[in-house]
């Protein structure tokens, strides 16, 4: 399979915002609460949410054919907002590229350190990504639990 990894455009709002969404509905049933997936969707069709993150922090998407099959949010201060592929896409490399790519721009960007949110079907990624769990967080709505673990990784130049 031959996508590519390039910094996002706003010609690829339309296709992200979409992917965006159908992970968050879709996929994210099993990670998120219900107000959290509320709140995602919402983000997923706010156009200037995203044209500001396009401009102001580092959205990069793996493309394929034109399609956008799987994308990173990275923060200026090293958080990393998401990182995730398309359902029907992975187990194909394409997160451990975005992944690369993610550090590759970080460290370009003088960032030492990063840290995102895990959670259980992400923390084998990251961990063999060689994050450390510094914290979890419980978080409780309507009865049920979910808990979220933050992860840090220290990175430099070699």
């Amino acid at each position: 399979m031959k996508f590519r990894i390039e910094r996002a455009s706003d010609q690829d709002l339309p296709l992200m915002q979409r992917l965006f969404y159908q992970t968050v509905t879709i996929y994210g049933s099993k990670i998120f609460t219900k107000s959290e997936i509320n709140e995602y969707s919402k983000l997923a069709r706010n156009k200037n949410y995203w044209k500001n993150k396009f401009r102001s922090d580092f959205v990069y998407n793996a493309k394929l054919n034109g399609e956008v099959i799987g994308s990173f949010l990275l923060n200026r201060d090293g958080t990393i907002d998401y990182l995730f592929v398309h359902q029907n896409y992975q187990g194909h490399g394409i997160a451990m590229d975005l992944y690369e790519t993610l550090e590759k721009v970080a460290l370009d960007a003088d960032i030492k350190r990063l840290t995102t949110k895990i959670n259980k079907i992400t923390q084998p990624f990251f961990e063999k990504k060689g994050f450390t769990i510094i914290e979890d967080i419980v978080l409780s709505e309507n009865g049920n639990e979910r808990v979220i673990l933050i992860g840090v990784k220290n990175i430099s130049k070699i």
